[in-house]
């Protein structure tokens, strides 16, 4: 279906309209609160709410913009919002889904077809993963929408509120980052990002 057209029906109070949207960027918004996050319980709570947000807001959604860069923007916020009272909850999983977790990190790996290199690839993936938790937010969020989510900088510029010059900076910083936590994790080809 055309999103312009599933807005437009959105913002007429059609519910219907905006769960299409929701199915569209469901898995999207996920990934990329997973990233930013760490935890797939929290990035799933964190895309709900973002969504719950957007419904609430569509008026303020300019058309000049895609919907995702616009719901990117509101997600990136309610995640950061989650680490700012994260540390003052005590948060205890009981009921922790371990092999969907995985299936996420695994999608860092490429899918290959000898067994050696998708096991040597799903370790890179928990790697790449857990160097990723150590950058700084803003690194991170901007590292994961180029590298992860496959965003032009323009696309990131727009969606992080921020100058094009800041997003390559910011990039730049998170590779270098990300290349000193790869090689101290001991891994050998860590080529330009």
């Amino acid at each position: 279906m055309d999103e312009r057209w599933l807005i437009s029906q959105a913002r007429e109070g059609d519910k219907e309209a905006f769960s299409s949207l929701v199915e569209i960027y469901q898995s999207r918004a996920v990934r990329a609160a997973f990233s930013l996050l760490g935890n797939l319980e929290d990035a799933r709570d964190s895309a709900q709410e973002a969504f719950v947000k957007a419904y609430f807001h569509l008026n303020n959604f300019r058309d000049e913009s895609r919907f995702y860069t616009w719901f990117y923007r509101i997600l990136m916020n309610v995640c950061r919002d989650f680490l700012r009272t994260k540390k003052f909850r005590v948060f205890i999983s009981f009921w922790s889904d371990k092999e969907e977790e995985q299936a996420i990190v695994d999608k860092l790996a490429s899918q290959e077809k000898n067994a050696g290199q998708v096991l040597e690839n799903k370790e890179l993936g928990v790697k790449i993963h857990d160097a990723l938790q150590k950058l700084p937010f803003q690194q991170k969020n901007i590292f994961s929408l180029r590298y992860l989510d496959g965003m032009s900088l323009d696309e990131i510029a727009e969606a992080t509120e921020l100058t094009l010059g800041a997003v390559k900076a910011n990039l730049w910083q998170a590779c270098q980052k990300m290349k000193t936590f790869l090689k101290a994790m001991d891994v050998k080809e860590v080529s330009d990002v």
